[in-house]
């Protein structure tokens, strides 16, 4: 059988692998966007397989990255099932109505005589979206599915986000079984609201992702240690407004978990929390809605609570009116809004409204690619570019890794060391920049008596 990698190979974008079986059966292992700074669209248009040759789509998880490219398949021409968990399938269904919204406001107008046209087309509509959610089937973690005769899978509890799985290949081919596991995103061990990553057992082949696997989370407090910190340095001594960019799926949940609990204790008595990304409040009702899949922790605090997400200082932001008064609120305040790399969405007009505000913190919460406004931000530049116009930076810029949706090098190392049971033949290294993958691939080489393989795009491998 053939194993091919068509994205996020030495890069952290486009997700997608594909399995090709010696009878021909086709599987593709996610199916994301990949993003390049100023050329989003355009570099997802030429699809590296021909969807009508694809019998099977697994998704791990609903991040676009992983699954923004269902739809543009389900145009061109795929008609077999996409197969991933409840909570995936719900969050995928908002994320992908979203990347439409997108995509139609980075398509650029151009102006001829008679009307307004646009330069780059957009990848597909909510008409193909609404056809690849029909063409969904959700299926539970710890369970085989039954493809055919040579083909099943399980899914593992990736942690991650809300429903994000590991996927477990098993292949029947004459007298050999092979296990092929395909970590996706992986989380980390006790994590906010999200379970703890489950290693897939006597695996032959492992492709994992390896976004952090050059450094160590820098975390010397606890989700709630952390924030309070920079509550009473910020809010409460000087009265002051902290602004946390988040992605709105998973990201935004944990923050704001956190700040209930938080409020429980008493710390937020007076300070006033917005929130107004639209993904970020429909992702919030996902996770309320699909609690089962949430931790110990999480489900321990509904009990007691009522609701991980909803509390007195609170304000979900929808309507022009309250737009106004969180913009115009006086008091000390925290905004969480997204997105976490500050490029795009509602942050960057809070960022744009507080970056001169000595009395204001950005606390970035998360991974910034470079070039990006929260990478700029994060090497300290002493002003920065916001929508054509120059802005000096007079607010305090700091980040955090306690919110991070990825494990560092040493759960990296710990997961793969408990996926290895002797049979391990090879490792893959996926989804991450090209020399914290190779970094990671000499540490770990150090580590586990296994070749480990750092594909190019493009490349297939016989397994």
């Amino acid at each position: 059988m053939k194993l091919n990698f068509w994205g996020a190979a030495k890069q952290v974008t486009g997700s997608m692998h594909q399995l090709v079986l010696k009878s021909g059966y086709n599987v593709l292992i996610d199916c994301g966007l990949q993003y390049e700074r100023g050329d989003s669209l355009e570099v997802n248009h030429d699809l590296p397989v021909n969807p009508k040759e694809v019998d099977l789509i697994l998704l791990t998880h609903a991040h676009i990255d992983h699954s923004g490219n269902i739809p543009t398949f389900i145009k061109k021409g795929y008609d077999g099932n996409i197969i991933c968990t409840e909570p995936t399938y719900a969050l995928a269904e908002s994320l992908l109505s979203d990347s439409v919204n997108v995509q139609l406001a980075e398509s650029k107008p151009g102006k001829n005589k008679r009307k307004w046209v646009r330069h780059t087309s957009v990848l597909y509509g909510q008409k193909d979206v609404n056809h690849a959610m029909n063409k969904t089937l959700t299926y539970p973690f710890l369970k085989w599915f039954e493809v055919n005769e040579e083909l099943r899978f399980m899914f593992y509890p990736a942690g991650h986000i809300l429903g994000a799985a590991s996927i477990l290949l098993e292949i029947r081919e004459r007298n050999t079984i092979t296990r092929i596991g395909f970590t996706g995103d992986l989380g980390q061990i006790n994590a906010k609201i999200v379970v703890d990553p489950m290693p897939m057992p006597e695996l032959d082949y492992l492709v994992s992702e390896s976004t952090y696997g050059n450094r160590l989370h820098k975390n010397e407090f606890s989700p709630e240690e952390e924030l309070e910190r920079y509550i009473q340095k910020n809010c409460i001594n000087i009265r002051g407004r902290i602004v946390i960019p988040a992605f709105s799926v998973g990201r935004t949940q944990a923050i704001l978990f956190t700040l209930n609990k938080l409020y429980r204790k008493g710390i937020l008595k007076g300070i006033r929390v917005f929130t107004d990304s639209k993904l970020g409040i429909q992702s919030t009702k996902i996770h309320a809605a699909y609690d089962s899949y949430l931790n110990e922790e999480a489900k321990k605090f509904i009990e007691e609570y009522g609701s991980l997400f909803e509390f007195p200082e609170l304000r979900v932001i929808q309507t022009e009116s309250e737009q106004k008064e969180m913009a115009y609120h006086s008091g000390p305040s925290i905004i969480v809004s997204s997105a976490g790399m500050i490029e795009g969405g509602r942050i960057q007009q809070h960022i744009r409204n507080n970056i001169q505000n000595p009395m204001c913190t950005i606390l970035i919460a998360g991974y910034c690619a470079k070039g990006t406004l929260g990478y700029r931000l994060l090497q300290g530049q002493n002003s920065v570019k916001i929508k054509n116009k120059e802005h000096a930076v007079f607010a305090k810029i700091r980040s955090t890794d306690v919110f991070s949706a990825h494990p560092d090098r040493t759960g990296l190392v710990d997961y793969i060391k408990n996926s290895e049971s002797g049979k391990l033949k090879k490792i893959f290294l996926v989804h991450g920049e090209a020399q914290n993958m190779t970094e990671f691939g000499e540490f770990l080489g150090e580590q586990i008596n296994t070749e480990i393989v750092i594909p190019e795009k493009g490349m297939s491998f016989e397994i």
